[in-house]
């Protein structure tokens, strides 16, 4: 039971990409570094006091906005991540 606690913990923390790690982590003046793409080496991204941060946008509902400013042909996933960060989403970041 202790270990389904944990993991409903986890689960949690992917609900936002601003969670309560990212918070504290920035309030103990890391930077918040944002990437999409698998490819990019995380190594890299968490060097010194920076730390990486997987960008996704879970609680999006429509992304009429973003395919307004790109193609239909898209990847929906890439509309969403402009869709969230055209209404504000990604405002915790220190860079992109």
């Amino acid at each position: 039971m202790r270990d389904l606690k944990n993991l409903i913990y986890f689960e949690s923390l992917l609900d936002n990409p601003d969670n309560e790690l990212v918070k504290k982590a920035s309030e103990d003046g890391r930077k918040a570094l944002g990437y999409t793409c698998f490819y990019i080496p995380e190594v890299l991204l968490n060097l010194d006091n920076c730390f990486s941060v997987r960008l996704r946008a879970p609680n999006v509902g429509s992304i009429d906005i973003a395919t307004y400013y790109m193609s239909n042909y898209t990847c929906e996933f890439c509309r969403t991540i402009l869709e969230d960060a055209i209404e504000g989403g990604f405002q915790f970041l220190d860079a992109l």
